[in-house]
Parts: structure tokens; sequence; C-alpha cells
């Protein structure tokens, strides 16, 4: 591993504290973690303190002792997630772009938001684009309301606890949560959810559930282009070649519920024009 130019002594401790804490099987107290990592007392306390605000490390009261946090756990869930995702869902991304000649997308769910974890970008000069690692609220992006079309109810309240409005990105937000879950139960029943300029003014996109080998939607999967091109019947194309590719993603990830698919599945090319993708496999 290498050595940074100029570490911050203060996170090399933390790190220091949750790696010991990884070890410990059962949590540790503070006194065990400063002889450990020879770090004293006081400021084994403080780094601790500012951890538990983050969730990055739990108390036990009864036993005075401390152990990993729910982050920790989130964090390895996401990772996991990513990883197969965006390994598997890469070179079929790429397939679709040459099928569908529009940009293709995967994003998971964080909170209210989604983050694009892979995509492969048209090769028209006009076209949708996000950067991966990006973020964008879920209640007006395809993506997002494919996977908040899996909450039960109680979830989907609990996620929106609290909240009076949805932000409006553009004039064809949906703004009431309300409207949002009435919305949701006919995106479940498609099974593919749209975004005709709810998020970006002038973008049009479709997207469609990735699901793992224990049916959980891991991630969702879309298609973006800009209104200039909608026309015809360009949209049931485009819902043929989604769900194809979902579903071979799906499948790839174990799922085995994914259903026929009724055009050809995306091939992948040879061509030297072939997209390059925007996202690093983990």
């Amino acid at each position: 591993m290498a050595l940074a130019k100029y570490p911050v002594k203060s996170l090399a401790k933390a790190l220091k504290l949750l790696d010991a804490l990884g070890k410990s099987g059962t949590g540790a107290s503070i006194a065990t973690l400063s002889a450990d990592l020879k770090i004293g007392k006081s400021t084994v306390h403080r780094l601790l303190a500012t951890l538990r605000e983050f969730d990055l490390v739990w108390f036990d009261p009864e036993t005075s002792t401390y152990a990993l946090g729910t982050r920790i756990l989130r964090w390895s869930d996401l990772l996991a997630r990513q990883n197969l995702v965006i390994r598997h869902g890469l070179p079929i991304l790429k397939g679709l772009v040459e099928a569908s000649h529009e940009t293709a997308n995967l994003a998971i769910l964080e909170g209210t938001e989604i983050i694009f974890v892979a995509r492969f970008e048209s090769s028209h000069r006009l076209r949708m684009s996000d950067q991966v690692g990006g973020r964008n609220p879920a209640h007006c992006t395809s993506l997002g309301k494919a996977l908040l079309s899996t909450l039960s109810e109680h979830e989907f309240q609990a996620l929106y606890k609290g909240v009076e409005s949805l932000k409006q990105m553009t004039p064809n937000s949906i703004t009431s949560t309300d409207k949002l879950w009435a919305h949701l139960q006919k995106v479940r029943e498609e099974g593919v959810a749209y975004d005709f300029e709810e998020n970006v003014p002038g973008g049009v996109c479709l997207g469609t559930l990735v699901r793992n080998f224990t049916g959980k939607a891991v991630a969702a999967m879309s298609v973006s282009m800009p209104t200039q091109r909608l026309r015809g019947d360009i949209l049931i194309t485009l819902k043929e070649h989604l769900l194809v590719a979902a579903n071979q993603l799906s499948s790839e990830l174990g799922f085995l519920g994914a259903k026929t698919a009724t055009a050809e599945p995306p091939q992948r090319s040879t061509s030297a024009r072939a997209p390059k993708p925007a996202a690093v496999q983990g």
C-alpha cells in the first residue's frame, strides 16, 4: 500500500480505530484500544465520539465497549452491489447503446437520491450526459422511480417522513409525496418508469429494475435521449431494448425470474467506433 505524502494524522488514527474494532469480534473498550494502538485514552475517546456521530461506531453502555456502526454495514452493501453490477453491467450497457443508439445508465438508490455507477454514452453529438458518481433526486428520474417502486408503503413513508414537498427540478417534476406514491403504483404495474423532462429540460429517460439472485432490486438501468429525437414508435423500441438488457444483467446476477425477451439481445460490437465506458470496473 502506497503511503500518503502528507498524511492527516487524526484521520489515520481514526482509521486504525475502525480497523481494530473490526478485528475485535465482540467490541473493545477505550482502555484496550489505547493500549493496543498506543494512542492516548483522551484521543481515543475524542475520535470515537466523532465516529459515533456518523454511525461509524456503536457504543454499548452495559459493557462500555465500542463496535463498528451501521454505516459500515451500509457501505459494505453498496460496495458489493456496485462491484457486481458494474463488472457485469458495463458490457451489457455497451450493447444497449449499440442497439438503441442512445445513452445507457446504471444507478443505485441511496436514501432519496440515485447514484450513477456506470454509463455508456451515445455516439450522437447531441446526447444526455451525467457523470458517474453523480446524484439526482430519485422522484424525478426514471432510474429513481423504478427503484422507489419496490418499496412498501411503510418503507416509502419512512423514507420521505417529514418531507412536505419534493424538489421541483423542472415544471414537470412531481412535487407531492402522495402523487409520487400513486405514480409508483403505475410504475410497478408496467415494470418501466418514464421521465419526460422531469429532471432536465429537454431530456427523456426510461428505466427499469435490475435484480440479483434473491430477487432484490439492486440497481436500475435506463436509456436517455433528448426530446428532439422523440418521434414515432421510438419509445416502444427503446423499451424493448432496455428490457432485454436489464433482464440479461439480472440473469448474470443470478435472478431466475427474468422474463423472456421479445427482441434480440444486444450484441457486443467489434466496431472501432464503440462508445467509451464512463466507469472504472471495481
